[in-house]
C-alpha cells in the first residue's frame, strides 16, 4: 500500500535539507563528539573504540533527523552538538 500522498513533502529543498542533514551533519556531528571525547580523555583510547562508535552515534543522530518535524529544528540540534563539541576541544 503506497503512503498517502498529502503528508509528503513536495519541495526539493526540504528534502536536501534533510537528506544532507542526515548524511553529512550527523556524520560531523559525530566525528566532532568523539574528537572532543579524545581531548579530554586518553586519545589512544577513544581512537580504539571510535571505529564502531562513532556509526553507532551517526546511525541515531540520522534517525533524529527523521523524527524531527522541522528541517531547521534538525540543522539547529546537530550545529548545538558540534558547536559544544568544538568549545570542549578549544577548552582542552
Amino acid at each position: 500500500m503506497p503512503a498517502n500522498t498529502k503528508y509528503l513533502t513536495q519541495s526539493p529543498w526540504i528534502k536536501f535539507g534533510r537528506l544532507s542533514a542526515a548524511i553529512l551533519g550527523s556524520l560531523i556531528a559525530a566525528v566532532a563528539f568523539h574528537l572532543a571525547l579524545a581531548a579530554w580523555l586518553d586519545p589512544a583510547i577513544v581512537f580504539g573504540t571510535s571505529i564502531f562508535t562513532i556509526f553507532i552515534l551517526w546511525t541515531g543522530l540520522m534517525l533524529v533527523t527523521y523524527w524531527l518535524r522541522k528541517v531547521w529544528q534538525v540543522w539547529s540540534l546537530l550545529l548545538l552538538l558540534i558547536g559544544v563539541s568544538s568549545l570542549m576541544i578549544y577548552l582542552n
